[in-house]
């Protein structure tokens, strides 16, 4: 996966398409909108996809979604 594809597959999950444009620079509180279940479909979905566990406590501290991509790693994308 690539990191446009997993930002794609976040549009896709989040039922974002059309509202807003997902890349590195996105504030997930622009995603969510302060959604705590958008939050647990997001890391179900890091877990379930690339078998990472992320803690809710610590998804809270990211201000972007390329905060996420960096604590999901560079080496778990193409």
């Amino acid at each position: 996966m690539t990191k446009d594809s997993f930002f794609s597959e976040l549009e896709d999950l989040l039922e974002l398409e059309g509202e807003l444009e997902s890349n590195a620079n996105t504030l997930i509180e622009d995603v969510l909108e302060i959604d705590s279940l958008a939050h647990i479909t997001i890391i179900s979905y890091v877990k379930d996809e690339l078998g990472l566990d992320i803690k809710a406590e610590d998804f809270s501290k990211f201000e972007t979604l390329g905060d996420l991509v960096q604590a999901i790693g560079d080496d778990n994308f193409k």
